[in-house]
């Protein structure tokens, strides 16, 4: 029987763009998204098609279809998740821990960096409640790593700093590529937010060898480029 999200989205498929998609989130042998499957269905779709049928779809639909081959489907029923989250305020920590549950589907960027900050760090930050998020940046799955990471972005946003520094220099150690864009994300924001702050611990990482050239190039990517260069040179 055909997955109830799919055939949602399958009017909207584009098989032109399969291709595009496939390189762009390294389906190939040895990619970050080794295996991933597209049908071609733009970002603006899914969430259309999410927006229809969020409050339509069963928790049994939604889990079933965050484990479904296609990247697209995935990401749809992420996108309606996140839906119920914002629209059921009572029952924001049963989305929250639904998504926990399911966290295995969160499987590239893209998934994690839709509904990290918004789910994960928004709960952990309102009930000062960081469990979840811990048990993530221990994982040994990069993308668990990611979304703890990603998800001090809210933290952030709030004015507090102090768990985007910690997770960062945690999640640093032997970090993938895939995983070193996202701590050079969070340290981009936090640069917008604390220039000083951000540059200190961009100095202490890198020069002590914690954080990677990839880091810090994205960490100052705000910043001039003749600063940036100067940056990279003290190492």
């Amino acid at each position: 029987m055909e997955h109830p999200i799919y055939a949602a989205l399958l009017p909207f498929a584009e098989p032109h763009r399969v291709k595009d998609f496939s390189r762009y989130f390294q389906t190939y042998e040895g990619g970050y998204g080794e295996g991933d499957l597209f049908i071609g269905v733009m970002v603006p779709r899914r969430r259309e098609v999410a927006k229809e049928w969020a409050h339509l779809w069963d928790e049994t639909i939604l889990a079933s279809g965050l484990h479904h081959p296609c990247h697209e489907v995935r990401h749809t029923a992420l996108f309606a998740i996140m839906r119920r989250f914002g629209a059921e305020r009572k029952r924001r920590q049963y989305w929250h821990d639904f998504l926990k549950m399911n966290s295995a589907g969160l499987d590239n960027w893209d998934l994690v960096d839709t509904c990290a900050y918004k789910i994960f760090g928004r709960w952990a930050y309102e009930n000062n409640d960081y469990r979840t998020l811990e048990a993530f940046l221990a994982s040994s799955s990069v993308w668990e790593r990611r979304i703890a990471v990603v998800s001090t972005l809210h933290m952030i946003n709030a004015g507090r700093y102090d768990e985007a520094i910690a997770y960062c220099r945690i999640a640093s150690q032997d970090a993938p590529d895939i995983l070193q864009k996202g701590i050079g994300w969070v340290l981009k924001s936090l640069w917008q937010k604390d220039r000083e702050l951000a540059e200190n611990e961009l100095q202490d990482g890198y020069l002590n060898g914690q954080y990677t050239r990839l880091i810090v190039r994205i960490g100052l990517e705000k910043a001039s480029k003749d600063f940036r260069n100067d940056f990279l040179a003290m190492r």
